[in-house]
This record gives structure tokens, C-alpha cells and sequence, in this order.
């Protein structure tokens, strides 16, 4: 019998324009230290607006924005849903959700998201006022029910951007914690 694995070959980031994008670089250094050979990543505009494509590049294999189309091939939806061992979301704003869980595909990220064969898994992050909506837990229990995997948010003092103060409230769970829930995936997929 096999060991299970604990590492991927081919893991696809999808990148939200959510603040806490700000963090994408530590969870880029070790996914791809940890736990991905290569990472791929799609940014979508509001992303690429709150973190530069170019700073993200430097971190991963690759990163694919929403272009004009060019005489330039480059890996369309499909391609990138059928590359990817793994897909995580991250972060995932309430738009991506919400985009996500009612078969939208308004850019790359949502059209791949739909082109996936296999589980997405979503780390949503987003204040405690619009986690507590109901059409945003709707979106989650719609998303899991269609196949996919939420990683929750867990409370811990952060700078909330909205109000301007430090206070508990909703993050993404740290790297390492992240990674020990992406490796137990494995095992389950």
C-alpha cells in the first residue's frame, strides 16, 4: 500500500480582491515550499488592483489576469481547470462567492472555476457583518452542496480596513494551518 501524499505536483491559486490579499506572498512562499512543485496563479481585476501581478509573479510559476485577447496563445479556462491538481481559492471575496456558487463566469477565475472537475476549495475573507448574512452563508452551503470545500475564517485581532481599528474579528487561517488542511484534503480527494 501506498504512503498518502502530502504534496501536489500542480496547484491553481485564485486570488479575490479581498484586503486580505496583502498576505498572499507568505501563503504563496509556502505553499510553494511546503506542499506545491508549481503554482499557478489567476488574479482577477479588483486582485490585480489591490496587489501588483508583477509582485506576485516574482512568487509563483505564473500568473494569468483577465487580457484583451492577443495572437499570443495562452492557457484559457479549461486548460488551467484541467492543470491543476488542486484549486484554492484564496482569498475569496463575497463576490467570488457568490459569483461561484450560482454558475456566474464573469472573468477567467469564475470560467475556470466552472471548468474544474474537481473540488474547489474556497478560504473566504470577509468582515463578521457580511459573514453573517444570509445570502453569503446561502453561497456557502451552496457551494459545499454542489462539491466544493470551505475553509473557514477564524476570530483574531486583525486591522479591519472598513473601521480603521485593530479588533477581533474574521482571518484567513495561518499558513502552516492552511497547508495541514490541504494535506489532509489529499488524502480525501
Amino acid at each position: 500500500m501506498s504512503e498518502p501524499r502530502s504534496s501536489i505536483d500542480h496547484l491553481l491559486v485564485g486570488v479575490s480582491g479581498s484586503i486580505a490579499i496583502l498576505n498572499l506572498p507568505t501563503y504563496l512562499v509556502a505553499l510553494r515550499a511546503a506542499f506545491a512543485r508549481e503554482v499557478r496563479v489567476i488574479m482577477t481585476g479588483a486582485a490585480a488592483q489591490l496587489l501588483s501581478p508583477s509582485t506576485v509573479a516574482l512568487l509563483c510559476d505564473e500568473v494569468f489576469l483577465d487580457e484583451v485577447p492577443t495572437s499570443q496563445k495562452r492557457p484559457g479556462h479549461v486548460e488551467l481547470a484541467n492543470w491543476a491538481d488542486m484549486f484554492l481559492i484564496l482569498p475569496a471575496s463575497a463576490n467570488i462567492l457568490g459569483q461561484a456558487a450560482n454558475g456566474l463566469a464573469q472573468n477567467l477565475l469564475t470560467t475556470t472555476i466552472l471548468a474544474s472537475q474537481t473540488p474547489v476549495i474556497f478560504c473566504p475573507n470577509l468582515n463578521e457583518k457580511m459573514w453573517s448574512k444570509e445570502a453569503v452563508q446561502r453561497n456557502l452551503r451552496t457551494l459545499t452542496e454542489d462539491g466544493h470545500v470551505v475553509v473557514g475564517p477564524k476570530h483574531a485581532p486583525a486591522y479591519e480596513v472598513g473601521t480603521g481599528v485593530v479588533t477581533d474579528t474574521l482571518v484567513l487561517p495561518e499558513p502552516d494551518v492552511l497547508i495541514g488542511r490541504l494535506e489532509k484534503m489529499l488524502r480525501q480527494f
